[in-house]
Protein backbone atom coordinates (compact mmCIF):
# COMPACT_ATOMS: atom_id res chain seq x y z
CA UNK A 1 0.00 0.00 0.00
CA UNK A 2 1.43 3.40 -1.02
CA UNK A 3 1.70 6.36 1.34
CA UNK A 4 -1.12 8.24 -0.44
CA UNK A 5 -3.39 5.17 -0.22
CA UNK A 6 -2.64 4.84 3.50
CA UNK A 7 -3.39 8.53 4.06
CA UNK A 8 -6.65 8.23 2.09
CA UNK A 9 -7.63 5.18 4.14
CA UNK A 10 -6.90 7.03 7.38
CA UNK A 11 -8.98 10.01 6.18
CA UNK A 12 -11.95 7.74 5.35
CA UNK A 13 -11.66 6.04 8.75
CA UNK A 14 -11.50 9.42 10.51
CA UNK A 15 -14.55 10.72 8.60
CA UNK A 16 -16.51 7.57 9.47
CA UNK A 17 -15.58 7.80 13.13
CA UNK A 18 -16.60 11.45 13.17
CA UNK A 19 -20.00 10.59 11.70
CA UNK A 20 -20.45 7.65 14.07
CA UNK A 21 -19.70 9.89 17.03
CA UNK A 22 -22.00 12.64 15.78
CA UNK A 23 -24.84 10.15 15.26
CA UNK A 24 -24.21 8.66 18.71
CA UNK A 25 -24.27 12.07 20.40
CA UNK A 26 -27.49 12.99 18.58
CA UNK A 27 -29.05 9.65 19.48
CA UNK A 28 -28.30 10.18 23.18
CA UNK A 29 -29.86 13.67 22.98
CA UNK A 30 -32.97 12.17 21.33
CA UNK A 31 -33.63 9.98 24.36
CA UNK A 32 -34.53 13.15 26.30
CA UNK A 33 -36.69 14.78 23.63
CA UNK A 34 -40.08 13.18 24.45
CA UNK A 35 -39.96 14.82 27.90
CA UNK A 36 -38.75 18.14 26.46
CA UNK A 37 -41.48 18.06 23.80
CA UNK A 38 -44.12 17.26 26.43
CA UNK A 39 -43.10 20.33 28.45
CA UNK A 40 -43.16 22.43 25.27
CA UNK A 41 -46.67 21.22 24.44
CA UNK A 42 -47.87 22.01 27.97
CA UNK A 43 -46.41 25.52 27.71
CA UNK A 44 -48.10 26.17 24.36
CA UNK A 45 -51.33 24.70 25.78
CA UNK A 46 -51.28 27.19 28.66
CA UNK A 47 -50.90 29.97 26.10
CA UNK A 48 -53.47 28.89 23.51
CA UNK A 49 -56.19 26.68 25.05
CA UNK A 50 -58.24 29.73 26.08
CA UNK A 51 -58.61 30.61 22.37
CA UNK A 52 -58.12 27.27 20.52
CA UNK A 53 -60.61 24.43 20.57
CA UNK A 54 -59.30 21.14 22.03
CA UNK A 55 -60.32 19.33 18.83
CA UNK A 56 -57.71 21.43 16.98
CA UNK A 57 -55.05 21.41 19.69
CA UNK A 58 -55.03 17.78 20.87
CA UNK A 59 -54.22 16.13 17.48
CA UNK A 60 -51.31 18.54 17.05
CA UNK A 61 -50.06 17.83 20.57
CA UNK A 62 -50.28 14.06 20.04
CA UNK A 63 -48.44 14.30 16.71
CA UNK A 64 -45.60 16.45 18.12
CA UNK A 65 -45.05 14.13 21.11
CA UNK A 66 -45.47 11.00 18.94
CA UNK A 67 -42.74 12.01 16.48
CA UNK A 68 -40.37 12.57 19.39
CA UNK A 69 -41.17 9.09 20.69
CA UNK A 70 -40.34 7.71 17.24
CA UNK A 71 -37.05 9.61 17.22
CA UNK A 72 -36.18 8.31 20.70
CA UNK A 73 -37.01 4.72 19.71
CA UNK A 74 -34.83 4.92 16.59
CA UNK A 75 -32.03 6.52 18.64
CA UNK A 76 -32.17 3.63 21.12
CA UNK A 77 -31.72 1.14 18.26
CA UNK A 78 -28.74 3.10 16.91
CA UNK A 79 -27.05 3.13 20.32
CA UNK A 80 -27.60 -0.60 20.82
CA UNK A 81 -25.73 -1.40 17.57
CA UNK A 82 -22.81 0.83 18.50
CA UNK A 83 -19.93 1.08 16.00
CA UNK A 84 -21.52 -1.50 13.67
CA UNK A 85 -24.15 0.92 12.37
CA UNK A 86 -24.12 2.44 8.90
CA UNK A 87 -23.46 6.04 10.02
CA UNK A 88 -24.53 7.63 6.71
CA UNK A 89 -27.90 5.89 6.70
CA UNK A 90 -28.47 6.66 10.40
CA UNK A 91 -27.54 10.31 9.85
CA UNK A 92 -29.93 10.59 6.91
CA UNK A 93 -32.71 9.04 9.02
CA UNK A 94 -32.10 11.60 11.77
CA UNK A 95 -32.22 14.43 9.20
CA UNK A 96 -35.60 13.20 7.92
CA UNK A 97 -36.98 12.74 11.45
CA UNK A 98 -35.74 16.22 12.43
CA UNK A 99 -37.54 17.67 9.41
CA UNK A 100 -40.78 15.89 10.38
CA UNK A 101 -40.47 17.04 14.00
CA UNK A 102 -39.77 20.61 12.96
CA UNK A 103 -42.62 20.50 10.45
CA UNK A 104 -45.08 19.39 13.13
CA UNK A 105 -43.97 22.24 15.42
CA UNK A 106 -44.14 24.70 12.51
CA UNK A 107 -47.65 23.43 11.75
CA UNK A 108 -48.64 24.72 15.21
CA UNK A 109 -47.89 28.25 14.01
CA UNK A 110 -50.17 27.77 11.00
CA UNK A 111 -52.93 26.34 13.17
CA UNK A 112 -52.78 28.69 16.15
CA UNK A 113 -51.41 32.12 15.13
CA UNK A 114 -54.47 33.20 13.12
CA UNK A 115 -56.76 32.48 16.11
CA UNK A 116 -54.70 34.08 18.88
CA UNK A 117 -54.84 37.73 20.01
CA UNK A 118 -51.82 39.93 19.33
CA UNK A 119 -50.15 39.38 22.70
CA UNK A 120 -50.41 35.59 22.46
CA UNK A 121 -49.26 35.75 18.83
CA UNK A 122 -46.12 37.59 19.90
CA UNK A 123 -45.32 35.17 22.73
CA UNK A 124 -45.93 32.10 20.53
CA UNK A 125 -43.86 33.59 17.70
CA UNK A 126 -40.99 34.27 20.09
CA UNK A 127 -41.21 30.74 21.42
CA UNK A 128 -41.11 29.30 17.91
CA UNK A 129 -37.93 31.33 17.21
CA UNK A 130 -36.26 30.12 20.43
CA UNK A 131 -36.96 26.44 19.74
CA UNK A 132 -34.62 26.22 16.65
CA UNK A 133 -31.91 28.03 18.60
CA UNK A 134 -32.12 25.35 21.31
CA UNK A 135 -31.95 22.77 18.53
CA UNK A 136 -28.27 23.66 17.90
CA UNK A 137 -27.38 21.72 21.03
CA UNK A 138 -29.76 18.87 20.15
CA UNK A 139 -28.42 18.52 16.59
CA UNK A 140 -24.92 17.90 18.06
CA UNK A 141 -23.09 19.99 15.45
CA UNK A 142 -24.77 18.48 12.36
CA UNK A 143 -25.56 21.35 9.99
CA UNK A 144 -27.95 19.10 8.07
CA UNK A 145 -30.01 18.07 11.11
CA UNK A 146 -30.05 21.68 12.32
CA UNK A 147 -31.05 23.04 8.91
CA UNK A 148 -33.93 20.59 8.42
CA UNK A 149 -35.23 21.16 11.96
CA UNK A 150 -34.93 24.96 11.97
CA UNK A 151 -36.26 25.61 8.48
CA UNK A 152 -39.26 23.37 9.00
CA UNK A 153 -40.19 25.37 12.14
CA UNK A 154 -39.26 28.90 11.13
CA UNK A 155 -40.51 28.98 7.52
CA UNK A 156 -44.16 28.04 8.30
CA UNK A 157 -44.15 30.40 11.30
CA UNK A 158 -42.64 33.27 9.27
CA UNK A 159 -45.01 32.71 6.36
CA UNK A 160 -48.03 32.69 8.67
CA UNK A 161 -46.86 35.84 10.50
CA UNK A 162 -46.26 37.63 7.18
CA UNK A 163 -49.75 36.65 6.00
CA UNK A 164 -51.28 38.04 9.19
CA UNK A 165 -49.11 41.19 9.16
CA UNK A 166 -48.21 42.02 5.54
CA UNK A 167 -46.45 45.24 6.49
CA UNK A 168 -43.80 43.28 8.41
CA UNK A 169 -43.13 40.64 5.73
CA UNK A 170 -39.81 42.10 4.51
CA UNK A 171 -38.40 42.44 8.01
CA UNK A 172 -39.68 39.01 8.97
CA UNK A 173 -38.07 37.47 5.87
CA UNK A 174 -34.73 39.17 6.58
CA UNK A 175 -34.76 38.13 10.22
CA UNK A 176 -35.77 34.57 9.27
CA UNK A 177 -32.87 34.27 6.81
CA UNK A 178 -30.43 35.74 9.34
CA UNK A 179 -31.63 33.44 12.12
CA UNK A 180 -31.38 30.30 9.97
CA UNK A 181 -27.94 31.31 8.66
CA UNK A 182 -26.60 31.95 12.16
CA UNK A 183 -27.99 28.66 13.47
CA UNK A 184 -26.58 26.62 10.55
CA UNK A 185 -23.15 28.33 10.78
CA UNK A 186 -23.06 27.66 14.52
CA UNK A 187 -23.74 23.99 13.83
CA UNK A 188 -21.01 23.99 11.14
CA UNK A 189 -18.48 25.42 13.59
CA UNK A 190 -19.38 22.69 16.04
CA UNK A 191 -18.94 20.14 13.22
CA UNK A 192 -15.39 21.40 12.63
CA UNK A 193 -14.63 21.27 16.34
CA UNK A 194 -15.88 17.68 16.51
CA UNK A 195 -13.75 16.70 13.51
CA UNK A 196 -10.68 18.24 15.13
CA UNK A 197 -11.43 16.37 18.36
CA UNK A 198 -11.74 13.07 16.50
CA UNK A 199 -8.51 13.74 14.56
CA UNK A 200 -6.64 14.53 17.78
CA UNK A 201 -7.95 11.34 19.36
CA UNK A 202 -6.96 9.34 16.28
CA UNK A 203 -3.45 10.74 16.42
CA UNK A 204 -3.23 10.12 20.16
CA UNK A 205 -4.40 6.51 19.77
CA UNK A 206 -1.95 5.98 16.93
CA UNK A 207 0.92 7.36 18.98
CA UNK A 208 -0.08 5.17 21.92
CA UNK A 209 -0.22 2.09 19.68
CA UNK A 210 3.13 2.95 18.10
CA UNK A 211 4.66 3.50 21.53
CA UNK A 212 3.29 0.18 22.80
CA UNK A 213 4.61 -1.60 19.70
CA UNK A 214 8.03 0.03 20.04
CA UNK A 215 8.14 -0.89 23.71
CA UNK A 216 7.23 -4.49 22.84
CA UNK A 217 9.91 -4.56 20.10
CA UNK A 218 12.53 -3.10 22.43
CA UNK A 219 11.58 -5.59 25.15
CA UNK A 220 11.80 -8.49 22.70
CA UNK A 221 15.13 -7.23 21.37
CA UNK A 222 16.52 -6.89 24.89
CA UNK A 223 15.35 -10.41 25.72
CA UNK A 224 16.96 -11.77 22.54
CA UNK A 225 20.17 -9.88 23.32
CA UNK A 226 20.21 -11.27 26.85
CA UNK A 227 19.65 -14.81 25.58
CA UNK A 228 22.33 -14.30 22.95
CA UNK A 229 24.78 -12.99 25.55
CA UNK A 230 24.11 -15.96 27.82
CA UNK A 231 24.50 -18.38 24.92
CA UNK A 232 27.74 -16.67 23.88
CA UNK A 233 29.13 -16.89 27.41
CA UNK A 234 28.16 -20.55 27.60
CA UNK A 235 29.76 -21.29 24.22
CA UNK A 236 32.97 -19.43 25.11
CA UNK A 237 33.24 -21.22 28.44
CA UNK A 238 32.84 -24.64 26.84
CA UNK A 239 35.00 -23.78 23.82
CA UNK A 240 37.84 -22.45 25.96
CA UNK A 241 38.04 -25.78 27.78
CA UNK A 242 37.73 -27.89 24.63
CA UNK A 243 40.39 -25.82 22.83
CA UNK A 244 42.89 -25.68 25.67
CA UNK A 245 43.09 -29.45 26.10
CA UNK A 246 44.15 -30.37 22.54
CA UNK A 247 46.44 -27.33 22.31
CA UNK A 248 48.16 -28.46 25.50
CA UNK A 249 48.52 -31.96 24.02
CA UNK A 250 50.02 -30.47 20.84
CA UNK A 251 52.57 -28.51 22.86
CA UNK A 252 53.59 -31.73 24.63
CA UNK A 253 53.88 -33.62 21.34
CA UNK A 254 55.92 -30.73 19.93
CA UNK A 255 58.41 -31.20 22.78
CA UNK A 256 58.46 -34.95 22.07
CA UNK A 257 59.20 -34.32 18.37
CA UNK A 258 61.95 -31.86 19.28
CA UNK A 259 63.61 -34.62 21.32
CA UNK A 260 63.96 -36.79 18.17
CA UNK A 261 62.08 -39.89 19.38
CA UNK A 262 62.45 -43.42 18.06
CA UNK A 263 60.69 -44.25 14.76
CA UNK A 264 57.90 -46.23 16.42
CA UNK A 265 57.29 -43.35 18.83
CA UNK A 266 57.37 -40.87 15.95
CA UNK A 267 54.70 -42.84 14.09
CA UNK A 268 52.46 -42.93 17.16
CA UNK A 269 52.96 -39.20 17.80
CA UNK A 270 52.16 -38.33 14.17
CA UNK A 271 48.93 -40.31 14.34
CA UNK A 272 47.92 -38.61 17.58
CA UNK A 273 48.80 -35.18 16.19
CA UNK A 274 46.68 -35.91 13.12
CA UNK A 275 43.72 -36.89 15.32
CA UNK A 276 44.10 -33.76 17.45
CA UNK A 277 44.32 -31.50 14.40
CA UNK A 278 41.21 -33.10 12.92
CA UNK A 279 39.35 -32.70 16.22
CA UNK A 280 40.38 -29.04 16.38
CA UNK A 281 39.28 -28.59 12.78
CA UNK A 282 35.90 -30.16 13.49
CA UNK A 283 35.38 -27.92 16.51
CA UNK A 284 36.40 -24.78 14.64
CA UNK A 285 34.20 -25.73 11.70
CA UNK A 286 31.28 -26.21 14.06
CA UNK A 287 31.85 -22.84 15.72
CA UNK A 288 32.19 -21.12 12.34
CA UNK A 289 29.04 -22.79 11.08
CA UNK A 290 27.10 -21.72 14.16
CA UNK A 291 28.38 -18.17 13.84
CA UNK A 292 27.53 -18.02 10.14
CA UNK A 293 24.06 -19.50 10.65
CA UNK A 294 23.27 -17.26 13.63
CA UNK A 295 24.45 -14.14 11.79
CA UNK A 296 22.22 -14.93 8.82
CA UNK A 297 25.07 -15.21 6.31
CA UNK A 298 24.00 -18.63 5.09
CA UNK A 299 21.81 -18.31 2.01
CA UNK A 300 19.82 -21.50 1.32
CA UNK A 301 19.92 -22.77 -2.26
CA UNK A 302 16.78 -24.14 -3.86
CA UNK A 303 16.90 -26.92 -6.41
CA UNK A 304 15.06 -30.09 -7.32
CA UNK A 305 16.41 -33.10 -5.49
CA UNK A 306 15.62 -36.74 -4.78
CA UNK A 307 15.54 -37.07 -1.01
CA UNK A 308 15.99 -40.86 -0.99
CA UNK A 309 19.07 -40.60 -3.24
CA UNK A 310 20.61 -37.93 -1.02
CA UNK A 311 19.93 -40.07 2.07
CA UNK A 312 21.53 -43.15 0.50
CA UNK A 313 24.67 -41.18 -0.46
CA UNK A 314 25.09 -39.88 3.09
CA UNK A 315 24.47 -43.36 4.53
CA UNK A 316 27.23 -44.72 2.28
CA UNK A 317 29.67 -42.28 3.90
CA UNK A 318 28.78 -43.57 7.38
CA UNK A 319 28.63 -47.28 6.56
CA UNK A 320 32.25 -47.87 7.66
CA UNK A 321 32.07 -45.96 11.01
CA UNK A 322 28.87 -47.88 11.84
CA UNK A 323 30.47 -51.22 10.89
CA UNK A 324 33.53 -50.45 13.04
CA UNK A 325 31.22 -50.24 16.08
CA UNK A 326 29.33 -53.37 15.05
CA UNK A 327 26.16 -51.42 14.26
CA UNK A 328 23.78 -52.18 11.40
CA UNK A 329 23.04 -49.09 9.29
CA UNK A 330 19.64 -49.73 7.71
CA UNK A 331 17.78 -47.67 5.12
CA UNK A 332 14.07 -47.53 4.32
CA UNK A 333 13.90 -44.72 1.79
CA UNK A 334 10.66 -43.99 -0.02
CA UNK A 335 11.21 -42.05 -3.30
CA UNK A 336 10.46 -38.37 -2.66
CA UNK A 337 11.05 -35.40 -4.96
CA UNK A 338 11.18 -31.94 -3.46
CA UNK A 339 12.56 -28.44 -3.97
CA UNK A 340 15.09 -27.63 -1.26
CA UNK A 341 18.69 -27.03 -0.22
CA UNK A 342 20.67 -30.27 -0.73
CA UNK A 343 23.70 -28.93 1.17
CA UNK A 344 21.66 -28.06 4.26
CA UNK A 345 19.66 -31.31 4.18
CA UNK A 346 22.86 -33.36 3.75
CA UNK A 347 24.47 -31.54 6.66
CA UNK A 348 21.42 -32.16 8.85
CA UNK A 349 21.45 -35.87 8.02
CA UNK A 350 25.24 -36.16 8.52
CA UNK A 351 25.06 -34.55 11.95
CA UNK A 352 22.15 -36.75 13.02
CA UNK A 353 23.84 -39.91 11.72
CA UNK A 354 27.16 -39.00 13.33
CA UNK A 355 25.38 -38.36 16.62
CA UNK A 356 23.44 -41.64 16.45
CA UNK A 357 26.53 -43.74 15.72
CA UNK A 358 28.56 -42.11 18.50
CA UNK A 359 25.91 -42.68 21.16
CA UNK A 360 24.78 -46.19 20.16
CA UNK A 361 26.80 -49.13 21.45
CA UNK A 362 24.77 -52.10 20.18
CA UNK A 363 21.95 -52.67 17.72
CA UNK A 364 21.27 -50.50 14.70
CA UNK A 365 20.87 -47.04 13.27
CA UNK A 366 17.97 -46.62 10.85
CA UNK A 367 17.39 -43.88 8.24
CA UNK A 368 13.93 -43.55 6.69
CA UNK A 369 12.23 -41.16 4.30
CA UNK A 370 8.46 -41.00 3.96
CA UNK A 371 5.75 -38.79 2.51
CA UNK A 372 3.05 -37.65 4.92
CA UNK A 373 -0.01 -35.47 4.45
CA UNK A 374 -1.11 -32.65 6.74
CA UNK A 375 -4.53 -31.66 5.44
CA UNK A 376 -3.98 -30.88 1.75
CA UNK A 377 -0.22 -30.29 2.09
CA UNK A 378 2.43 -32.96 1.62
CA UNK A 379 5.42 -33.11 3.97
CA UNK A 380 8.64 -35.06 3.44
CA UNK A 381 9.78 -36.71 6.68
CA UNK A 382 13.41 -37.71 7.24
CA UNK A 383 13.98 -39.86 10.34
CA UNK A 384 17.18 -41.06 12.02
CA UNK A 385 16.56 -43.55 14.81
CA UNK A 386 18.91 -45.63 16.94
CA UNK A 387 18.85 -48.33 19.61
CA UNK A 388 20.93 -46.39 22.11
CA UNK A 389 20.05 -45.93 25.74
CA UNK A 390 17.82 -42.91 25.05
CA UNK A 391 17.57 -39.34 26.27
CA UNK A 392 15.81 -38.45 29.54
CA UNK A 393 12.66 -36.42 28.96
CA UNK A 394 13.99 -33.53 31.05
CA UNK A 395 17.12 -33.31 28.85
CA UNK A 396 15.45 -33.42 25.43
CA UNK A 397 14.98 -29.64 25.21
CA UNK A 398 18.64 -29.02 26.12
CA UNK A 399 20.34 -31.26 23.56
CA UNK A 400 20.01 -28.56 20.88
CA UNK A 401 22.11 -26.13 22.95
CA UNK A 402 25.73 -25.46 21.99
CA UNK A 403 28.31 -27.75 23.65
CA UNK A 404 25.62 -29.65 25.55
CA UNK A 405 26.42 -33.37 25.77
CA UNK A 406 24.90 -36.22 27.73
CA UNK A 407 27.16 -38.65 29.60
CA UNK A 408 30.38 -36.88 28.63
CA UNK A 409 31.50 -34.96 31.73
CA UNK A 410 35.14 -35.47 30.85
CA UNK A 411 34.66 -33.83 27.42
CA UNK A 412 35.98 -36.86 25.50
CA UNK A 413 36.73 -35.47 22.02
CA UNK A 414 36.07 -38.82 20.35
CA UNK A 415 32.40 -38.30 21.21
CA UNK A 416 32.24 -34.88 19.53
CA UNK A 417 32.05 -31.42 21.00
CA UNK A 418 28.29 -30.92 21.27
CA UNK A 419 27.69 -28.64 18.27
CA UNK A 420 26.05 -31.05 15.83
CA UNK A 421 22.47 -30.78 17.06
CA UNK A 422 22.73 -26.99 17.52
CA UNK A 423 23.71 -26.75 13.84
CA UNK A 424 20.84 -29.08 12.89
CA UNK A 425 18.35 -26.80 14.61
CA UNK A 426 19.76 -23.63 12.99
CA UNK A 427 19.71 -25.21 9.53
CA UNK A 428 16.13 -26.42 9.99
CA UNK A 429 15.06 -22.89 10.92
CA UNK A 430 16.77 -21.47 7.82
CA UNK A 431 15.20 -23.88 5.31
CA UNK A 432 11.74 -23.89 6.90
CA UNK A 433 11.98 -27.42 8.30
CA UNK A 434 11.08 -28.67 11.79
CA UNK A 435 13.14 -31.06 13.90
CA UNK A 436 11.61 -33.12 16.71
CA UNK A 437 13.04 -35.72 19.07
CA UNK A 438 11.30 -38.77 20.48
CA UNK A 439 13.14 -40.97 22.95
CA UNK A 440 12.42 -43.85 25.32
CA UNK A 441 14.99 -44.66 27.98
CA UNK A 442 16.58 -48.02 27.33
CA UNK A 443 15.06 -48.34 23.83
CA UNK A 444 16.55 -45.57 21.71
CA UNK A 445 16.01 -42.17 20.13
CA UNK A 446 14.41 -40.94 16.92
CA UNK A 447 15.09 -37.54 15.35
CA UNK A 448 12.34 -36.55 12.93
CA UNK A 449 12.89 -33.74 10.37
CA UNK A 450 9.80 -32.48 8.52
CA UNK A 451 10.61 -30.80 5.19
CA UNK A 452 7.97 -28.81 3.25
CA UNK A 453 7.51 -30.01 -0.34
CA UNK A 454 7.41 -27.06 -2.69
CA UNK A 455 7.97 -28.90 -5.96
CA UNK A 456 7.83 -32.56 -6.88
CA UNK A 457 9.91 -32.79 -10.05
CA UNK A 458 12.62 -35.45 -10.50
CA UNK A 459 16.11 -33.93 -10.60
CA UNK A 460 18.32 -34.54 -13.60
CA UNK A 461 20.55 -37.59 -13.37
CA UNK A 462 24.06 -36.74 -12.17
CA UNK A 463 26.87 -39.14 -13.00
CA UNK A 464 28.50 -40.70 -9.94
CA UNK A 465 32.25 -40.14 -9.97
CA UNK A 466 34.14 -43.01 -8.44
CA UNK A 467 37.70 -42.34 -9.60
CA UNK A 468 38.62 -38.92 -8.23
CA UNK A 469 42.26 -39.22 -9.24
CA UNK A 470 41.34 -39.91 -12.87
CA UNK A 471 39.06 -36.90 -12.93
CA UNK A 472 41.68 -34.53 -11.45
CA UNK A 473 44.70 -35.71 -13.42
CA UNK A 474 45.92 -33.01 -15.80
CA UNK A 475 43.37 -30.41 -14.76
CA UNK A 476 44.61 -26.82 -14.59
CA UNK A 477 43.83 -25.15 -11.25
CA UNK A 478 44.76 -21.61 -10.21
CA UNK A 479 45.15 -20.97 -6.47
CA UNK A 480 44.92 -17.33 -5.31
CA UNK A 481 45.73 -16.55 -1.67
CA UNK A 482 47.68 -13.80 0.09
CA UNK A 483 49.18 -16.30 2.57
CA UNK A 484 52.40 -17.84 1.22
CA UNK A 485 52.16 -20.87 3.51
CA UNK A 486 48.62 -21.63 2.27
CA UNK A 487 49.78 -21.36 -1.35
CA UNK A 488 52.69 -23.74 -0.81
CA UNK A 489 50.73 -26.36 1.12
CA UNK A 490 47.77 -26.29 -1.27
CA UNK A 491 50.03 -26.51 -4.31
CA UNK A 492 51.88 -29.51 -2.88
CA UNK A 493 48.63 -31.35 -2.09
CA UNK A 494 47.08 -30.68 -5.51
CA UNK A 495 50.23 -31.77 -7.35
CA UNK A 496 50.14 -35.07 -5.41
CA UNK A 497 46.63 -35.53 -6.86
CA UNK A 498 47.96 -34.99 -10.38
CA UNK A 499 46.68 -31.43 -10.80
CA UNK A 500 48.57 -28.80 -12.83
CA UNK A 501 48.75 -25.89 -10.37
CA UNK A 502 49.57 -22.21 -10.82
CA UNK A 503 49.50 -19.77 -7.88
CA UNK A 504 49.00 -16.03 -7.37
CA UNK A 505 49.40 -14.02 -4.19
CA UNK A 506 47.39 -10.94 -5.20
CA UNK A 507 44.67 -9.87 -7.64
CA UNK A 508 47.28 -8.28 -9.92
CA UNK A 509 49.25 -11.55 -10.12
CA UNK A 510 45.99 -13.40 -10.83
CA UNK A 511 45.25 -11.02 -13.71
CA UNK A 512 48.69 -11.62 -15.24
CA UNK A 513 48.20 -15.37 -14.83
CA UNK A 514 44.91 -15.22 -16.74
CA UNK A 515 46.40 -12.96 -19.44
CA UNK A 516 49.33 -15.34 -20.08
CA UNK A 517 47.79 -18.76 -19.46
CA UNK A 518 44.08 -18.21 -20.17
CA UNK A 519 41.22 -19.36 -18.01
CA UNK A 520 41.68 -22.52 -15.89
CA UNK A 521 39.52 -25.56 -15.26
CA UNK A 522 39.04 -24.21 -11.72
CA UNK A 523 40.10 -21.26 -9.60
CA UNK A 524 40.48 -21.63 -5.82
CA UNK A 525 40.54 -18.16 -4.28
CA UNK A 526 40.60 -16.92 -0.70
CA UNK A 527 37.77 -14.54 0.17
CA UNK A 528 39.99 -12.09 2.10
CA UNK A 529 42.93 -11.23 -0.15
CA UNK A 530 44.10 -8.00 1.42
CA UNK A 531 44.04 -4.71 -0.38
CA UNK A 532 40.90 -3.30 -1.96
CA UNK A 533 39.38 -6.41 -3.54
CA UNK A 534 38.06 -9.67 -2.13
CA UNK A 535 38.03 -13.07 -3.77
CA UNK A 536 34.36 -13.08 -4.83
CA UNK A 537 34.60 -9.77 -6.71
CA UNK A 538 37.92 -10.84 -8.29
CA UNK A 539 36.39 -14.11 -9.52
CA UNK A 540 33.34 -12.29 -10.89
CA UNK A 541 35.51 -9.73 -12.71
CA UNK A 542 37.77 -12.40 -14.23
CA UNK A 543 34.75 -14.39 -15.41
CA UNK A 544 33.42 -11.32 -17.18
CA UNK A 545 36.81 -10.79 -18.89
CA UNK A 546 37.71 -14.39 -19.76
CA UNK A 547 34.45 -16.33 -19.79
CA UNK A 548 32.91 -18.71 -17.30
CA UNK A 549 35.01 -21.09 -15.20
CA UNK A 550 34.28 -22.86 -11.88
CA UNK A 551 35.22 -21.05 -8.66
CA UNK A 552 35.85 -22.34 -5.16
CA UNK A 553 35.89 -19.67 -2.43
CA UNK A 554 37.86 -20.55 0.71
CA UNK A 555 37.35 -18.44 3.81
CA UNK A 556 37.64 -18.32 7.56
CA UNK A 557 35.01 -15.55 7.86
CA UNK A 558 31.50 -16.00 9.17
CA UNK A 559 30.02 -12.54 8.60
CA UNK A 560 30.94 -9.87 6.08
CA UNK A 561 29.66 -8.10 3.02
CA UNK A 562 32.10 -10.11 0.91
CA UNK A 563 30.55 -13.32 2.21
CA UNK A 564 27.09 -12.10 1.25
CA UNK A 565 28.32 -11.20 -2.24
CA UNK A 566 29.85 -14.66 -2.66
CA UNK A 567 26.49 -16.15 -1.67
CA UNK A 568 24.66 -13.96 -4.16
CA UNK A 569 27.05 -15.01 -6.95
CA UNK A 570 26.34 -18.66 -5.97
CA UNK A 571 30.05 -19.51 -5.71
CA UNK A 572 30.88 -22.73 -3.88
CA UNK A 573 32.37 -21.85 -0.49
CA UNK A 574 34.54 -23.91 1.83
CA UNK A 575 35.17 -22.89 5.43
CA UNK A 576 38.74 -23.10 6.67
CA UNK A 577 40.24 -25.33 7.96
CA UNK A 578 39.38 -27.66 5.06
CA UNK A 579 39.90 -31.40 5.34
CA UNK A 580 41.74 -32.85 2.31
CA UNK A 581 38.88 -35.19 1.40
CA UNK A 582 36.40 -32.29 1.53
CA UNK A 583 38.62 -30.22 -0.76
CA UNK A 584 39.03 -33.13 -3.15
CA UNK A 585 35.28 -33.75 -3.36
CA UNK A 586 34.62 -30.06 -3.99
CA UNK A 587 37.24 -29.90 -6.76
CA UNK A 588 35.90 -33.07 -8.42
CA UNK A 589 32.31 -31.76 -8.29
CA UNK A 590 33.36 -28.37 -9.70
CA UNK A 591 35.44 -29.63 -12.64
CA UNK A 592 32.86 -32.34 -13.44
CA UNK A 593 30.14 -29.70 -13.78
CA UNK A 594 31.99 -27.87 -16.58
Amino acid sequence: MSLSDAEAERAVASAREQLVELVGLHARAMLRMPWVQTLLVLGIASLTLAFVRPARFLPWAAASIGIELVRARYAQGVLSRGYEIDPRRAHLAFVVLAAISGGVIGLGAVLFLPILPMYQQTVLGAALLVIPAAGVAVSQSSRYIQASYALCIVLPAAATWSALHPGQSIGVAALTILLCAVLILAAADGDKLLLRSVSIRHERDRLVRDLEQRNAEVGAAMERAEQSAQARARVLAAASHDLRQPLHALSVYSAVLAARPAPETLQEVSQNVDQIVRALGNMLNGLLDLSRLSAGYYVPERQNLALERLAKEVCTEYAQPAAQKGLALRQECEPIRLHGDPVAISRILRNLLDNAIKYTEVGEVRVTTALEWSGLRAVAVLCVSDTGKGIPEGEQAKIFEEFYQLDNPGRDRTRGVGLGLAIVQRLCELIGARVEVQSVMGEGTCFRVSLPIELAVPPPDVPVLTESAAVLRGRRVYVVDDEQDVLKSTRTLLEIWGVAVATAQSPREAERLFDHEGRPDLMIVDLRLGGGEHGASLADRLQQLHGHFPVLITTGETSSGALLEANRKKFTMLQKPIAPEVLQRAIVASVASC
